[in-house]
């Protein structure tokens, strides 16, 4: 017969067990936590910036889900600003489960501005993409799909195609040679100026901005349209691969002599810088055969020709 005290002491470990059970059975082990980047408009809302998050999920799908409900919360620092805004439903999310996802807003998505309606959709795309399960992202509104302006439509991007701004910057001064074109409109003319870089941008990115902005001097004339839009500059292997978004053409079109100015003052500019020698052009992520008359199809080297001997400084 069993003592009383080990009777007391089994009785103990069965409540204790029963406890314990009861407690692995109504605990979810189907969530697991994810750190993930989330992507928010920069302090002056003219890029996006990172935030890391961690979110508890219990599958793929409801990962996606979570992050773009953590987007619709907004960032946890002053220093960024909410991208989607607070009207804007999410109507649905399809993943294949290799990596392509179609993320479908209601149309309060679209504010009329096509550069901000860029930057949300880049915001989402790299947001997805850093959980390491998505690595292209469409974005749909009303399931339709984005149109631009010149009729295009944005197709599926991935995480690459963009090109943001870093946390932490310093800055530099740097001096750079850009092309206009002359008085007349048929040669390119060297302008050097001495430019403010931070590294939150790469230096080709600064090159076609000051190629936007336009000549100092009065006797040369600016090529791009203030409404060309870079997406991305990215080199490697001594190529500058460009992502314009897909109004670039319209922007900057023109007779045959213009057009072949537009890229060879773009060119010419870039590869004044000894780390490229040649540049391919893409618009919204896809490469482009012609610009007007100018085929651009391929890797497009330097073009000395065009250029004329006065300097301005």
């Amino acid at each position: 017969m069993k003592n009383k005290k080990v009777v007391i002491f089994e009785a103990v470990i069965a409540v204790l067990l029963a406890a314990l059970l009861l407690f692995l059975i109504n605990m979810d082990f189907s969530k697991f936590k994810m750190d993930v980047d989330l992507y928010f408009l920069n302090e002056d809302s003219t890029g996006i910036e990172a935030e890391r998050r961690e979110i508890k999920c219990k599958d793929q799908l409801d990962a996606i889900n979570k992050i773009i409900e953590e987007m619709f919360k907004g960032p946890k620092t002053a220093k960024k600003n909410k991208i989607i805004s607070s009207d804007t439903k999410l109507q649905n999310v399809t993943y294949d489960g290799e990596g392509d996802v179609i993320v479908d807003f209601s149309e309060e998505y679209l504010t009329g501005d096509p550069s901000r309606n860029t930057l949300e959709t880049y915001a989402v795309t790299k947001s997805l993409c850093s959980s390491g399960i998505v690595s292209r992202v469409k974005v749909t509104v009303n399931g339709e799909e984005i149109v631009n302006q010149d009729g295009s439509v944005m197709d599926y991007i991935e995480a690459s195609d963009i090109n943001i701004e870093t946390e932490e910057f310093s800055s530099e001064l740097r001096d750079v040679v850009l092309y206009f074109a002359d008085s007349t409109g048929t040669g390119l003319v060297r302008e050097e100026r001495t430019i403010k870089i931070i590294d939150q941008q790469p230096i080709e990115q600064y090159i076609i901005n000051e190629l936007i902005n336009g000549p100092d001097s009065s006797d040369l004339r600016r090529l791009l349209s203030d409404e060309t839009s870079l997406v991305s500059a990215t080199v490697q292997d001594n190529i500058c691969y460009l992502n314009f978004m897909s109004d670039f053409i319209k922007e900057n079109a023109g007779d045959e002599m213009h057009e072949r100015l537009v890229i060879a003052s773009i060119v010419n500019s870039l590869t004044e810088l000894n780390t490229i020698s040649r540049v391919q052009f893409y618009m919204d992520g896809k490469r482009v055969d012609n610009f007007g008359s100018v085929n651009i199809k391929g890797y497009i080297s330097r073009d000395t020709s065009i250029i004329r001997e006065e300097q301005v400084r």
